[in-house]
């Protein structure tokens, strides 16, 4: 699988897992809330190959972590998190939480074909130009995208579970 083929079918199984796990008013379960981390457990040896501890490899890393922390937190929002009248707490997310969604997945698919086809010698040189060597370039932007992802998809359980444990129970 090409690394353009392995970046799609990431950004289409983060896509339908988290549409299908959050639209609509939804029970906040521990399956739904650990789904997440049994796709990064799949996903994160799958593609992610080499684990870079220095230099524009681990930046990259750093930023696609605190990109997907970051969006995870900004698509959350957009979820009314309450507790039901028979004591459930449940979570709502509607149209603007998917679009938030699938504009991300948009914008990395869009990437990953421009690495691929329009300016990938531009980004091949930029990583030359910060260390990187030519064998690892494919692994850096692999891993940057991989781990935005998988961070969205753990912060978003996190923010939910957190939500979740904050919902007080009413008195009947």
């Amino acid at each position: 699988m090409s690394t353009l083929q392995s970046a799609l079918l990431v950004n289409v199984v983060v896509l339908l897992t988290t549409l299908h796990a959050d639209l609509g008013t939804k029970a906040v379960s521990r399956g739904r809330l650990l789904r997440p981390l049994i796709v990064a457990v799949i996903i994160v040896p799958v593609f992610v190959h080499t684990v870079f501890d220095s230099g524009i490899g681990l930046a990259v890393e750093i930023c696609g972590l605190a990109a997907g922390v970051l969006f995870g937190l900004i698509a959350v929002s957009q979820v009314q998190v309450f507790r039901e009248p028979d004591g459930r707490v449940v979570a709502r997310a509607g149209r603007g939480y998917a679009a938030l969604w699938i504009g991300l997945i948009a914008a990395r698919s869009v990437f990953s074909v421009g690495a691929t086809y329009w300016y990938g010698s531009e980004l091949g040189r930029f990583f030359l130009r910060h260390g990187a060597l030519p064998q690892d370039i494919a692994s850096i932007v692999t891993n940057g995208l991989v781990l935005m992802a998988i961070a969205a998809l753990l912060t978003r359980s996190g923010a939910l579970l957190v939500r979740a444990s904050g919902q007080r129970r009413v008195p009947a």
